[in-house]
């Protein structure tokens, strides 16, 4: 829902119009994410209104529901081969927790398993298994 009283909405979009702005709602919007250097942040099942003017468009963009997510992490396998690999702190978390050990080995191993977890969980008991 907009934060303005609709009445005085009204008033500013008619006079926007004037003015040779085109307005548009854009329906069934289902998210919008907003991509930082080192998080996401979601806005879930937001209301989004368009106004162009020339060349240009705003979106005004408003939400009830709104988060953020861990970056994915990249990692290279090869020079020349990057592979993208989500790395969320809930996943690093539960490895650790759960194969005791630092959060650090838990990231690396997550990230040497390329996001998947029971292949993480799997490689650092390897890795005790060899070190005994």
């Amino acid at each position: 829902m907009l934060p303005i009283n609709p009445r005085e909405l009204q008033k500013q979009l008619k006079q926007l119009k004037r003015m040779g702005v085109k307005i548009e709602s854009i329906e069934n919007v289902e998210r919008v994410s907003i991509e930082m250097k080192d998080k996401i942040l979601v806005l879930n099942e937001p209301e989004v209104i368009v106004f162009e003017m020339g060349n240009q468009k705003i979106f005004y963009v408003t939400s009830q529901d709104i988060h953020e997510e861990a970056k994915t992490q990249e990692i290279v396998s090869k020079p020349s081969e990057k592979i993208e690999v989500g790395i969320k702190d809930e996943d690093v978390s539960f490895i650790a927790e759960y194969a005791g050990v630092s959060m650090d080995e838990a990231r690396e191993a997550l990230i040497e398993a390329q996001g998947d977890i029971a292949r993480a969980i799997e490689l650092i008991q390897q890795r005790r298994r060899t070190s005994e």
